[in-house]
């Protein structure tokens, strides 16, 4: 069983390295895990994916990957860490709306392509949105660092959360995987645990271990196991 795993730069993580992989279809992306193919294919907002001709292509770019890839095939989403990173808190701000109103809205565009690419043969799985490390850089307007922040730490993990139980919901109801490691990546104290993280956004190979138990727990008999126990 394969996984294929496509998205912003989080979808590096699935390539069992802690380095950031080339932006795809470059010809030396490194997979060193047999289950999983990672595809970044630039930094696509979740909000914008079921749109042609935005600045990043996302659409167009997962459209011609999917073409590229055999039908039946698992592909793994992985968007969404950057509309609760930088963009939702801040939507809400600008547009007067309460966050609940903007993560709906960001949420259905997303899993509309989610949703599409099942009709199209496919069998989609959906990871979920990671929770913000703390950092002292907490306003994106006015100091530009490497990447873009909007709100504290605590208010930007109330929107991951949310984002993600909104998510959560739809696929349930849809007969589609959700793959959360969430609260897991939380300390007792409710502090997130940044022994799994790589840097301030990216989980290192340290949860890989996690998403692996969490994976034989989802597809059980479907041949998963005995290729993850075989690689351990």
């Amino acid at each position: 069983m394969i996984f294929h795993c496509i998205g912003d730069s989080h979808a590096n993580f699935f390539s069992g390295t802690d380095e950031i992989q080339p932006e795809w279809p470059a010809a030396e992306i490194r997979n060193r895990l047999p289950f999983f193919r990672s595809y970044r294919i630039g930094p696509v907002l979740a909000y914008n994916l079921c749109e042609y001709g935005t600045t990043t292509r996302g659409r167009e770019k997962l459209e011609n990957l999917l073409t590229r890839l055999d039908p039946g095939s698992h592909v793994m989403f992985c968007f969404g860490e950057i509309d609760c990173r930088a963009h939702i808190i801040l939507q809400s701000q600008k547009q007067n709306r309460p966050p609940e109103a903007v993560i709906q809205e960001v949420v259905t565009r997303y899993f509309s392509v989610i949703l599409e690419t099942r009709k199209m043969g496919f069998q989609p799985l959906i990871w979920n949105v990671i929770p913000s490390a703390p950092t002292e850089i907490n306003d994106r307007i006015t100091v530009p660092p490497q990447y873009l922040f909007h709100g504290s730490c605590e208010e930007r993990n109330r929107v991951t959360r949310l984002f993600n139980q909104t998510l959560k919901t739809l696929a349930k109801s849809a007969g589609i995987q959700f793959l959360s490691l969430f609260d897991q990546l939380f300390l007792e104290d409710g502090s997130v645990n940044q022994s799994y993280f790589s840097d301030e956004i990216h989980l290192s190979q340290k949860a890989m271990p996690l998403v692996l138990e969490s994976l034989n727990k989802l597809f059980k008999g479907n041949g998963f196991c005995d290729s993850q126990k075989r690689y351990t």
